[in-house]
């Protein structure tokens, strides 16, 4: 069972929106890469995987703005700062935040190059509801 619940993406029907799902999938993708491959060092800093999955959770709710400001045209170009991990993580090392960089920049590229032939559309039709909230097929995969 994963750390990260759909339910930390949605408190009402109306919030189990495709681009809530997409945030979703993102967060278990930062928990799963960074515990995977960063895992000794993050107990070294302290870091369990509760908080791991508090940040993971917390940085894809983040990212939804940055998203937005790309799609609405006010960037042009997406972001990932490190600030967002030394914002929540503000005690660890400059070496441990740029792995956790690399981590999430994986992840994106990963799951972006999924997305563009996924027919869920879940940016393109970020407002449409997500039956993936729904669906036992989903829930276990994610």
């Amino acid at each position: 069972m994963s750390m990260i619940q759909s339910t930390s993406f949605y408190s009402r029907e109306d919030e189990k929106t495709k681009f809530n799902w997409f945030s979703y999938e993102l967060s278990i993708g930062v928990y799963d890469e960074i515990k995977q491959n960063l895992g000794h060092l993050l107990k070294r800093a302290r870091i369990s995987d509760e908080d791991l999955a508090s940040f993971s959770i917390f940085f894809s709710k983040k990212m939804q703005g940055v998203i937005l400001e790309k799609l609405t045209g006010k960037i042009d170009t997406v972001y990932i700062s490190p600030e967002m991990i030394t914002l929540y993580f503000p005690e660890i090392n400059d070496k441990l935040i740029d792995e956790m960089m690399n981590a999430i920049l994986k992840v994106w590229d990963a799951l972006l190059s999924v997305c563009e032939s996924c027919p869920n559309r879940c940016i393109s039709e970020k407002s449409a509801y997500g039956p993936m909230f729904d669906d036992p097929f989903y829930s276990e995969i994610a």
